[in-house]
């Protein structure tokens, strides 16, 4: 795989972080026992569905460890066009991840609570965590500016003319998708937000493992099927 060629290197890390970030974010959508935002119903769901919590968690963690060198990647296709959408937009995104990454790290605590049982102790401490602004703002606010984040490279890739359209359409809708399901605790929002990202994301994860290394460190303008928008 030309291992020893930096520049082929981090293209093949790139591309295959873009795919398998986005798969694996799926994977743990769909495994995810149902979510409650009330914490007695929460609880009492990872308790029945331990396993799968447990699954969906590591699996999420994996998801978010692959997208954030997977939005280095996209801010490395947008450093000679849009630089702007692409500085902040990776910035925010990354933020956003890292932010997912504490609200993983509360459900695994979640998952060790409640291995000897629901206890009502347990109950109080995850609803003072889900009640307390200390708390609420890095595991419930910060992870929006994933999305924000993901829209923001999704506008710079498309208005630099790096992706189509539904690249660019279906990795942004599904990013915010994703939110919203954390939001509204939806695990079938969560599902079809993380298909259509994986939808998007793969794509251009996808083009960037088939496109030339030449084409990876000047990112050329997209060869599909772009003319097609603007006819009329």
């Amino acid at each position: 795989m030309g291992f020893s060629d930096s520049h082929h290197f981090r293209r093949m890390v790139a591309g295959c972080c873009m795919v398998a970030g986005a798969l694996c974010a799926l994977i743990a959508g769909v495994v995810a026992p149902a979510f409650h935002t009330g914490a007695a119903k929460q609880l009492a769901s990872v308790a029945a569905h331990q396993d799968r919590f447990l699954v969906s968690t590591l699996f999420g963690m994996l998801a978010i460890a692959l997208l954030a060198v997977a939005t280095l990647g996209l801010m490395h296709m947008l450093r000679e066009r849009m630089v702007g959408y692409g500085h902040v937009g990776g910035a925010l995104a990354l933020v956003g991840l890292f932010a997912y990454m504490a609200q993983t790290g509360f459900m695994l605590t979640q998952w060790g609570m409640v291995r000897d049982g629901v206890q009502a102790g347990d109950v109080s401490a995850v609803h003072t965590m889900t009640h307390t602004t200390a708390a609420v703002i890095p595991l419930g606010v910060l992870p929006v500016l994933s999305a924000i984040g993901f829209v923001v490279l999704a506008a710079g890739l498309w208005r630099a003319r790096v992706v189509d359209w539904w690249m660019s359409a279906a990795m942004a809708i599904g990013a915010v998708l994703i939110v919203v399901s954390g939001l509204a605790a939806s695990t079938g929002v969560g599902i079809v937000g993380a298909a259509l990202f994986l939808g998007g994301m793969g794509a251009i994860g996808l083009m960037v493992l088939r496109e030339s290394d030449a084409d990876w460190e000047h990112t050329p303008e997209y060869r599909g099927f772009r003319p097609a928008m603007h006819m009329g």
